[in-house]
């Protein structure tokens, strides 16, 4: 029987009901995840606008020039893998949260990010290695990163749930996500879904300012700015969420999360989700 408090099912989900609980997180968790995710976007325009100036790409979406495709096709390559940086910061955040979102336990923001913090180190070498990994796989063009994009997104949830350390962790998502290709395909088209979304308000954005301002005015740009900031905020942080709730459904599909849990909790012990990972492996 499911605990009514848990904002992720205790079971496999299909790929709506993920979602769901995705947003069911994101909507208890919404201080600490937003606004990380709004420092993390503020922090990555700061980055991009002079590389991107530098590589001449056009506004709303900076899409790689044929005229300058060396400077800004690498400009469009980090921008792929500042995204994939930020999820993975964001999904420690997030695998923070979803262990109470799925026991049922109330968590306050701040015991869950001092829970981070205390995994910083090895979060930050997870978020260093995805960087490498995604821009790598992006640069020949793309091909390669549209299938690590999806394996390695795990890897910053299982850090952060199952205590493991960085190389670990790496290689639960790896084998993880590639069980059937499930947890991959779910992720890159959780991804792509919010590009589509994000895409759609850049080009409305930009079509609705230009009736007032000019574009290349100071004005225009900040505009802009703050409006990628906003939109990537909410984008970032729901796909750390759907990262997190995609690692606890997959270890129950996979290796019987939901059932180690069950044991545990017939036997009247505390629920620690690492033990519990490891049971659930042995199963």
């Amino acid at each position: 029987m499911e605990d009514t408090r848990a904002v992720i099912p205790m079971r496999p989900l299909t790929f709506g009901e993920l979602l769901d609980a995705a947003v069911s997180l994101l909507r208890v968790q919404w201080p600490l995840l937003l606004v990380s995710a709004a420092v993390l976007a503020v922090c990555e325009q700061a980055f991009l606008y002079p590389l991107r100036a530098w590589a001449g790409t056009e506004p709303p979406l900076h899409l790689p020039d044929p005229d300058r495709f060396g400077s800004s096709w690498l400009a469009f390559c980090v921008g792929l893998t500042t995204e994939g940086t930020i999820l993975a910061l964001l999904g420690g955040l997030a695998g923070a949260a979803a262990g109470p979102g799925l026991l049922g336990q109330p968590a306050a923001w701040r015991q869950l990010l001092r829970q981070v913090l205390r995994r910083l180190p090895a979060l930050l070498v997870v978020a260093g290695v995805t960087a490498v990994i995604l821009l790598a796989g992006s640069l020949f063009l793309l091909l390669p990163w549209l299938f690590l994009f999806g394996l390695v997104g795990l890897a910053a949830p299982a850090l952060v749930v199952d205590r493991v350390g960085p190389a670990r962790a790496l290689g639960r998502s790896f084998k993880l996500a590639s069980v059937g290709l499930r947890g991959a395909a779910v992720r890159l088209g959780g991804y792509l879904s919010w590009a589509a979304i994000r895409l759609a308000l850049g080009y409305t954005a930009y079509g609705l300012l230009q009736v007032t301002l000019r574009p290349g005015t100071v004005a225009f740009t900040l505009l802009m700015l703050a409006l990628w900031v906003l939109v990537d905020a909410v984008a970032y942080a729901t796909l750390a969420c759907i990262d997190a709730v995609l690692y606890l459904e997959t270890r129950m599909r996979v290796e019987g999360l939901d059932i180690a849990i069950g044991r545990i909790r017939r036997l009247g012990r505390p629920v620690d989700l690492a033990g519990a990972a490891i049971l659930g492996a042995a199963r």
